[in-house]
């Protein structure tokens, strides 16, 4: 149980890395995904964040990502206390 659940971490990490990865080229001013038409041969693979910041803009024929995915952690212990105030209200909901 606990060795598939690690391999689907793993494996969803993976996926996620690659979805953020889009490509350039050396004299363009936009960003492309992969198997776009307008790619020429000089592909160059950025990170969706640093073709933005570097002010490149989306391919308006293959419409790669726009928006750059972060992952939010919230601290256990406030997480955990959430849960029981929500717990709580629901269990003399129904009592």
């Amino acid at each position: 149980m606990k060795k598939s659940l690690l391999v689907f971490v793993f494996l969803s990490m993976a996926i996620f890395a690659i979805a953020q990865t889009v490509f350039i080229t050396k004299t363009g001013s936009k960003y492309y995904s992969d198997g776009c038409r307008y790619l020429s041969r000089s592909c160059i693979p950025i990170s969706l964040s640093d073709a933005r910041s570097e002010g490149y803009e989306p391919c308006s024929v293959c419409y790669p990502p726009t928006y750059v995915y972060k992952r939010h952690v919230t601290h256990k212990k406030k997480r955990h206390a959430v849960y029981k105030r929500y717990h709580h209200k629901s269990v003399k909901k129904t009592l």
